[in-house]
């Protein structure tokens, strides 16, 4: 079992999978704390012709610590499928989570809440996958809807799934073995700050069989890991 981990989902950009924190203080009525703001353009990757300025919403704590004071988490990511069989061997097989349950029937309960938030006609048929990740017991859970059209085309994707992984090359490998599509790797690495740790990581993406875009990153702390990830990097852009 490869140790994977859902550690935070994000809308994704180059940078915000490491720089972003989510700002749950857009949930509260009260105003955040003002802190000092950090000046991107004194970074060494900053080019105004890729990081254009965007109008300010608001400033972010950059604390380095979980929401304090009340239970708020992400708990289960859910991906609707059309086929549920073809799913599953992606998830376990291809990418590594454990299987934990698939239910044996069919719901047509009209009642049932996943009608009403997903748009799911009356009629039509739905059964459900869950998934145990590394550190979340029914991390992951893949619902197939049956009877009616489910199509994914809309551009740009409107989310994806980030997993945390210690095996980014082997889900690399086992994908494009299987036949599926890998938005190849990116290697970065981003100095430390008063506020933030020096991050060293590679992320790639993976196209499941419905379309979504499933994205991965990988630490690296000590030098001669980030060492040898950059050789790896080096000879991945050199076979392209």
């Amino acid at each position: 079992m490869t140790a994977i981990g859902i550690r935070r989902v994000l809308v994704r950009s180059t940078r915000s999978a490491a720089l972003a924190l989510l700002a749950v203080g857009a949930l509260c009525a009260a105003p955040l704390p003002a802190q000092e703001s950090r000046d991107w353009k004194k970074e060494p990757w900053y080019d105004p012709a890729l990081y254009p300025d965007a109008p300010p919403i608001r400033e972010g704590t950059w604390s380095q610590k979980p929401l304090q004071g009340r239970l708020l988490r992400v708990k289960r990511p859910l991906l609707i499928v059309r086929d549920l069989e073809r799913s599953v061997r992606f998830y376990a097989d291809v990418i590594g989570l454990e299987l934990y349950s698939v239910e044996p029937y069919y719901n047509r309960d009209p009642k049932s809440l996943g009608y009403e938030m997903f748009g799911i006609p009356a009629g039509a048929r739905k059964r459900m996958a869950m998934f145990n990740t590394s550190d979340e017991v029914r991390g992951l859970t893949l619902q197939e809807v049956k009877d009616m059209e489910v199509a994914f085309t809309q551009r740009p994707r409107a989310f994806t799934v980030l997993f945390e992984t210690d095996d980014l090359l082997g889900i690399r490998r086992r994908a494009k073995d299987a036949g599926f599509r890998v938005v190849e790797p990116s290697l970065d690495e981003i100095p430390a700050t008063d506020t933030t740790p020096r991050l060293r990581f590679m992320e790639l993406a993976v196209i499941d069989p419905d379309d979504h875009a499933v994205a991965f990153f990988q630490y690296f702390d000590g030098d001669a890991e980030w060492q040898e990830a950059q050789r790896v990097f080096r000879e991945l852009k050199a076979t392209k």
